[in-house]
């Protein structure tokens, strides 16, 4: 099946209210192909094809490098063709770039997750990797995780599991206590980045790791130790160290905002990172189900376990920033940044979360009422074989 992308000419999406890494500005925004070749004054700009926008806001499609599934869908258990199909919502709904997270289990369970989320992969273009939350984190903060599917530190397992992802086990989240430092100095060799979390390290073993080539942290203050004035654990360590980025959940229930905003002050624009954490019944409403192996139950704002513990996220990236935005009174620029920017440089991804000349043209158009329009590699998300723009949208040549 060709690739739509292939066959794009020059577009210009004409008078956009875009959001640029340091401000909102009315341009032009030419695409070639896939990517983002110009940003121009407003209506200026020639192509094969025009779109008047009319001032609609653009933004880059958001990156969830943290997200186990959401209307129903379980990436952990479910085979591609649903995973990918997930996907595809998802990207329908703003978020241009997922890496289906997988809990621990046994080892079989873990390579079986690996080889469909790998296989999705060839399904959806949004999937750009996976994470594996776990499964060498301490049972001293399980959080939600099921402690059957932790394992003590074993480099033979370790190795099976990155080859059966085939260089797209991208994120690991593990437990500096229970790896040995040798041991994580190699993640970055075999293509992994080790993700600090689901931990009972100190501040001295958090730095140790950070020593050794971590670089990002799993749900900063979740499933770790708290601080306290004089056992700083590993939040400081995490927050002080201008060399890691660290994932935040902003739906309200996993970080006070309060606490976000002082994340903020200490790791600036480009040290944090959102995710959802969304599980099965993101999306949902109330709703009960299984996750983790447990029966869970979400009032439609927050999932927990029986006994209170939170479960992941009922909230999705595009509704936790615009609460978030609205909490603190973030700027758009810097919720871009928040939301996809950051998670693109964090993992590596060239050219992708900003709206800047050379880059990919991941891009999600707000309609006036509420409704969204997302373009994927300058593709539209809702029909990548139809016209580039639904028709509310003016096309003028």
């Amino acid at each position: 099946m060709s690739n739509p992308e292939d066959s794009l000419g020059r577009i210009v999406l004409r008078d956009a209210e875009a959001v640029l890494p340091d401000r909102v500005s009315r341009a032009d925004l030419v695409l070639e192909g896939a990517v983002i070749v110009a940003l121009a004054g407003p209506g200026t700009a020639s192509g094969d094809e025009i779109w008047d926008l009319g001032g609609r806001r653009i933004t880059p499609g958001l990156i969830d490098a943290h997200i186990h599934g959401s209307h129903g869908t379980d990436f952990t258990s479910s085979d591609a063709e649903t995973i990918a199909s997930c996907a595809e919502d998802l990207a329908a709904r703003g978020i241009t770039t997922i890496y289906p997270t997988i809990i621990p289990g046994t080892e079989q369970e873990m390579l079986s997750a690996i080889r469909e989320c790998l296989r999705a992969s060839e399904l959806s273009s949004s999937i750009l990797g996976i994470h594996l939350e776990g499964p060498f984190v301490s049972t001293g903060r399980m959080g939600a995780l099921p402690e059957a599917g932790f394992h003590t530190w074993d480099e033979s397992l370790f190795g099976r599991l990155v080859e059966a992802g085939s260089g797209q086990l991208r994120i690991m989240t593990f437990a500096p206590e229970e790896i040995p430092l040798t041991a994580q100095k190699k993640f970055g060799l075999v293509g992994v980045h080790g993700s600090i979390g689901h931990t009972c390290a100190d501040a001295k073993q958090t730095n140790a790791a950070i020593a050794a080539g971590a670089r990002r942290c799993t749900h900063l203050c979740n499933a770790m130790a708290p601080m306290h004035h004089r056992d700083p654990g590993p939040v400081t360590a995490l927050l002080l160290d201008d060399r890691v980025r660290c994932e935040v959940i902003l739906d309200g229930h996993h970080l006070d905002d309060e606490t976000v905003r002082m994340a903020l002050r200490m790791k600036g624009a480009g040290g944090l990172m959102a995710v959802s954490d969304a599980m099965p019944l993101a999306g949902m409403g109330v709703s009960s189900g299984t996750f983790c192996g447990q029966e869970v139950c979400s009032d439609g704002s927050r999932a927990t376990l029986k006994d209170g513990t939170l479960a992941g996220s009922v909230t999705l990236l595009p509704a936790a920033l615009a609460r978030t935005a609205g909490a603190l009174g973030l700027d758009d620029s810097l919720i871009s940044a928040i939301g996809s920017s950051n998670a693109a440089e964090d993992l590596g991804l060239p050219k992708r979360g900003k709206i800047q000349s050379g880059y990919r043209a991941d891009l999600v158009i707000h309609g006036i009422d509420g409704e969204t329009t997302v373009l994927r590699g300058g593709v539209s998300v809702q029909d990548p074989q139809g016209p580039r723009l639904p028709d509310e949208m003016e096309r003028i040549q």
